[in-house]
Formats: structure tokens, C-alpha cells, sequence
């Protein structure tokens, strides 16, 4: 792509941020609470160290691999071409499940919190009005969405500080630990790992970051922490405010009726609450739309996809407007025919643990041709968590069924890069 404008540090590490902290926390801490009790709250850690040797791997890559084209970048350079198809394809259609469950979630809290029938009855409305939004939004310049996605970062991100914040004052309630649901931690992974979806997706916006790629690994570093801190203490919080049962069976939303308030006072704060929820949403879907275009950008680039030529024009603005459109129309196409959400979970770990997998085999095997078997070794770690993230991810599948969109996606990616390896091959010859 053209110049687009750039992405200060900063900036990209509130975007990852930004994506990480929406939907995902918010619905995993009661449904944590309700599995795990009182303990619920180690999840966060425990899954980051789960996840540690993949992002640390994943740092790793963005300088082993330098040059812009996220997972295709590092795949078809440390492993082959072919290994890069698969990758850049199955993170494309892990973040199609990302956007389409957050939209699905974003819709429904609309209905809900509008009380409206009409939309509950033809919610096709309300499909089509959102991706029109967000296709609108993502024809403007890359700088302007990085500022809406900062500010709104540091808006959303209010009804998590403001129980970070007050839950001191009620310590005194007490929280007894039930150590003997530690066994349960294993069933929250799934949960959790969703929830932390976003730390790799600054890898797909790496040629927009100020100084190239290879500030990409700082930025998924401290944008991973920076949210598991605020995630571990949230939760604690949250804890605290409303007990163990109240918040496993209520859930995180209902805390703003257990501060002691008045009842209009804390129906109030509750509806200022979920509005900012609501925001926290729209705003994830924000930046993680960008982040998708992106990729299906770099595939035209690389024509990894048919119709590159159509799909790499730009804008005035520099926004490649074709791959907008043709991104919009499968994020109703997802919102519209899948309406399990739970199916999309399963489509974004999936998808993404993919991408990730075959990075580390692709940071593993360059690390054994340079010799540097320390490296080799700790990114052999890597694999066990990636084994681990499959494991947990398949059990929450309760079907083969919910896997055949990613499998008919990564099969039709291939086919096109065969198709076009073809052509390549005629006009040689």
C-alpha cells in the first residue's frame, strides 16, 4: 500500500490494547466466576504464562523476518511459500470470527438495552447498518482510525479502571479463596485465551508502525501485559464488589447495583455502564476490521488472492477500498448465517492458533540453520503451548461441523495461490 500515514509506538500499543479489552473480558469473568469460583481470577495469569513462549516467539519473528506482511511475511520466509498461504489465510479467517462475534454481541446489546422489537424481529437491519459503519469508517486514513481507536481505547476502558479504583473500599466484605476449584482454571483457557485475542495483531499493521516492523514485537510485549495486569485486577475487583456467586451468575455488568448506592443512583450508573460497554465493543470491532483489511491488502499484494489487481486500488485516502467492500460483504455474510457465537469463537482461536503454530515452527527452524540452539530451544516451548491452546480450543466444539468454515476457507485460499502459481507458470513458458 501507499503511504497511509503512520502509527506512533504508542499509538499501536493502545490499538492492541484496544482490541484485546472489549467483549472478551466482559463476558469472561462472570462465565470464569460461574466455573471456577472464587479462584477464577488466576486464570489470567496462569493462561499468559500459557501464552508467553508464542508471544515471545512472536517477537522474536518480527526480526527474523523484517519486511512488511505479517504471518505471510515470517511463514513463506522461514518455512515456505505454501506455509504462508496457510497462515496469512487462517489468521484472515480467525479475525473474520473475531469481527462477526463482536458484531453479533454489539447487535444484540443494542436490541437489548433498546428494548426495540422491531430490531429483534429483523435484525438483518441492524446487520446491515452496522457494516455499513464500519466500512465507512475504514475508507478513512489509517492516522485518523488510530487516533478514533486511542481515544476510544481510553473511554472504554473506564468501567475496568473505575472498579480497579473503588474496589479497595470494600475489603472489608472479605474474599475467601476456595483453593479446591484450582482444578477448574482448565476449563476457563478457552475463555480466556479469546479474551486476550489482539496482542498479534499489530503483525498485520506492521508496515504503518513509526520505525517498520520491527517495533512490532515491543509493541505485543507491553500491550500484552499492560492487559493482563488490568484484566487480573479487574476481575479481583469485580470479585470483591459482588462475591463469587452473585458475579458467576449475574455477572460483571450487574457491579454497579452492589456499591451501596441508591437504587436510582446505581440504575443510573449501570446505564452509564453498559453504554460504555457497548462502546467497548463497537471499538474492538473498529480495530479489528482495520486489522483484517490489512490482511486481505497484504494477500492481494502478494496475490495470494483472485482479483489482486481490483483489490489493491486505493482511495484518496489512501485506503484500499475494494478490499473494504469485499471485506463488508463477509462480515454480513458471517453476522447473517452463523449465529452461534459460539461457532465464531471457535473460528477465531482456531484461525489465529494457525498463524501462530506455524510462525513458531517457522522461528524454530531458523534458529536451528543458524546454529543458535538456545533460541531453538526456548521456541521449542512454544509448542506446548500451542499444543495446549488447540486442546482447550476443541473442547469447547461440540461438533466437527463448528471447524468446516475454516477448513473450506484455507482450502479455497490454497486453491487461489495454486491458480495463480499456474498462471504465473503458462506466461514463463
Amino acid at each position: 500500500m501507499k503511504n497511509q500515514g503512520e502509527i506512533s509506538f504508542g499509538g499501536a500499543v493502545l490499538m492492541s490494547i484496544n482490541i484485546m479489552v472489549g467483549a472478551g473480558i466482559l463476558f469472561a469473568v462472570g462465565t470464569m466466576t460461574e466455573l471456577a469460583g472464587s479462584v477464577s481470577f488466576l486464570g489470567w495469569p496462569l493462561t499468559a504464562l500459557l501464552l508467553f513462549p508464542i508471544i515471545w516467539g512472536l517477537s522474536k519473528a518480527t526480526h527474523l523476518f523484517p519486511g512488511s506482511g505479517g504471518f505471510y511475511q515470517y511463514c513463506s520466509v522461514g518455512i515456505s511459500p505454501i506455509a504462508g498461504v496457510i497462515a496469512h489465510w487462517g489468521y484472515f479467517l480467525g479475525y473474520m470470527g473475531t469481527v462477526a462475534s463482536l458484531a453479533t454481541v454489539l447487535r444484540n446489546g443494542i436490541i437489548v438495552n433498546t428494548g426495540s422489537n422491531f430490531l429483534d424481529d429483523y435484525p438483518m437491519i441492524l446487520n446491515v447498518a452496522i457494516v455499513a459503519v464500519y466500512a465507512l469508517l475504514n475508507l478513512i486514513s489509517v492516522d485518523k482510525i488510530s487516533k478514533i481507536q486511542s481515544t476510544g481505547t481510553l473511554l472504554k476502558i473506564t468501567p475496568i479502571l473505575f472498579v480497579i479504583v473503588i474496589f479497595a473500599f470494600f475489603f472489608e466484605r472479605g474474599l475467601h479463596i476456595d483453593l479446591q476449584n484450582i482444578n477448574k482454571i482448565g476449563m476457563t483457557v478457552s475463555t480466556v485465551i479469546f479474551a486476550f485475542l489482539g496482542f498479534e495483531a499489530c503483525c498485520s499493521i506492521s508496515g504503518l508502525i513509526k520505525g517498520g516492523p520491527q517495533k512490532v514485537g515491543g509493541v505485543v510485549l507491553v500491550a500484552f501485559f499492560i492487559t493482563m495486569v488490568l484484566y487480573t485486577t479487574f476481575h479481583i475487583g469485580a470479585l470483591f464488589i459482588m462475591g463469587p456467586e452473585k458475579l458467576g451468575s449475574e455477572g460483571v455488568m450487574s457491579f454497579p447495583l452492589y456499591l451501596g448506592l441508591s437504587p436510582a443512583l446505581g440504575a443510573a450508573l449501570q446505564v452509564g455502564i453498559s453504554s460504555a460497554i457497548l462502546l467497548s465493543w463497537a471499538n474492538s470491532i473498529l480495530g479489528a476490521s482495520l486489522a483484517n483489511i490489512s490482511n486481505l491488502h497484504t494477500m492481494a499484494v502478494n496475490k495470494l488472492i483472485l482479483g489482486d489487481k481490483i483489490l489493491t486500488r486505493v482511495n484518496s485516502s489512501n485506503r484500499p477500498i475494494y478490499a473494504v467492500a469485499l471485506f463488508s460483504l463477509l462480515m454480513l455474510a458471517f453476522i447473517t448465517f452463523i449465529t452461534d457465537v459460539n461457532i465464531l469463537f471457535s473460528l477465531t482461536n482456531l484461525g489465529v492458533i494457525t498463524a501462530l503454530t506455524l510462525t513458531m515452527v517457522a522461528v524454530f527452524l531458523t534458529y536451528l540453520r543458524q546454529k543458535n540452539y538456545f533460541q531453538a530451544a526456548i521456541t521449542f516451548v512454544s509448542f506446548g503451548s500451542c499444543g495446549a491452546w488447540i486442546y482447550y480450543s476443541l473442547l469447547q466444539i461440540p461438533s466437527f461441523l463448528f471447524i468446516l468454515p475454516l477448513l473450506i476457507g484455507l482450502l479455497c485460499g490454497v486453491a487461489m495461490y495454486k491458480v495463480h502459481q499456474r498462471r504465473i507458470d503458462t506466461s514463463v513458458t
